[in-house]
């Protein structure tokens, strides 16, 4: 575990807001999840983060005080061959991770894995990218290595409110350069795609990051209406809006 000032990352983020306003939404999401990773960190663990980019970056990094991990990102940025007459950015679709085997004791992908589909030539929404990505993301990690994801809930009661008022959750068109967020993800998603790429002590649970649009109370108002419509008691992950499942790579 590695001491975590919660606070002060939340701060950090909320000052970038004004003039970056992903912040204004992803500063509480990303401060909640590097929080989260803290308590599972090591000493001396070097990470990889998936998707992140550099203001990102100094957030969690300023909620590290006492130790800040050796922290490295990549993203569709990433200049892959410097020099060249034609540049190649990293695309996490299709690119192999460029790292040795084993490198990184932890991988976190925040808000990035519903980016990673693909289209087929026929049209066709396809996981091929998503399934790649996550092998991608085991390969690096060391044995006994932990992989951290996060992303917004398909089955939570915002969802639903959502559903209900004939609204899309999350979803926004994607464009000839960029995916955008045409899926949203349920628990069992995660865990499948945990499971494939061979990782396991899988532990999924959830938390709320979009407060300011849709708070707890609102949210758990419509629990007993979701569970009359299943017929079954929600479960722990589906009661909030953001994913989180950890993972860890086998030692042998």
């Amino acid at each position: 575990m590695r001491p975590f000032d919660f606070p002060r990352a939340l701060a950090y983020a909320a000052g970038l807001a004004p003039s970056f306003d992903y912040f204004t939404i992803a500063g509480p999401r990303i401060a909640m999840s590097a929080r989260n990773l803290a308590m599972r960190l090591g000493p001396q663990d070097r990470v990889l983060d998936v998707g992140g980019f550099q203001q990102a970056r100094d957030a969690v990094l300023a909620g590290f005080t006492a130790s800040p991990p050796d922290w490295h990102v990549i993203n569709g940025e990433t200049l892959l061959n410097p020099g060249a007459e034609v540049a190649r950015y990293f695309d996490a679709r299709l690119e192999r991770l460029p790292f040795d085997d084993s490198s990184f004791d932890a991988v976190v992908c925040w808000e990035t894995i519903e980016h990673l589909f693909t289209v087929r030539a026929d049209g066709v929404v396809s996981w091929e990218g998503v399934v790649f990505a996550c092998q991608e993301m085991a390969r690096v990690l060391k044995p006994g290595g932990l992989w951290q994801v996060t992303t917004t809930n398909r089955f939570c009661p915002r969802t639903y409110w959502c559903f209900k008022n004939g609204l899309a959750p999350m979803v926004n068109a994607p464009t000839l350069t960029h995916m955008g967020h045409i899926f949203e993800f349920a628990g069992e998603d995660l865990l499948s795609l945990a499971r494939g790429a061979g990782l396991d002590g899988l532990e999924l649970d959830s938390f709320n990051a979009y407060d300011m649009h849709f708070d707890v109370p609102r949210a758990q108002q419509l629990v007993p209406e979701m569970e009359t419509m299943l017929g079954r008691a929600l479960l722990r992950h589906e009661l909030y809006d953001t994913l989180q499942l950890f993972a860890r790579k086998p030692l042998a």
